[in-house]
């Protein structure tokens, strides 16, 4: 579910808060917003997201300029490899 939503998350500069990206993932009525918030929580404090409160939403994006300064290409693998295991492959 987290390499789902930092996967959905490096598609939007601007990034993302938690309902619009479960309507992305199309998971909207199978994940509750508790769920999506905790998921967020642990991305955050992972390093791999930061989040800023706009209005009364927090808006998430990933840190990816600081994860490929310290890791360069690692979140590109674990995503590319990610994908290629739900193809099947």
């Amino acid at each position: 579910m987290r390499l789902s939503i930092v996967a959905e998350l490096r598609k939007e500069d601007a990034g993302l808060n938690c309902v619009e990206t479960t309507s992305r993932l199309e998971l909207k009525c199978t994940m509750p917003k508790s769920t999506c918030s905790q998921h967020y929580r642990i991305l955050r404090e992972a390093g791999i997201i930061h989040s800023e409160r706009r209005g009364v939403e927090l808006t998430s994006k990933v840190r990816r300029k600081e994860l490929d300064g310290r890791f360069p290409g690692l979140l590109d693998a674990i995503l590319k490899a990610w994908r290629r295991e739900l193809e099947g492959g």
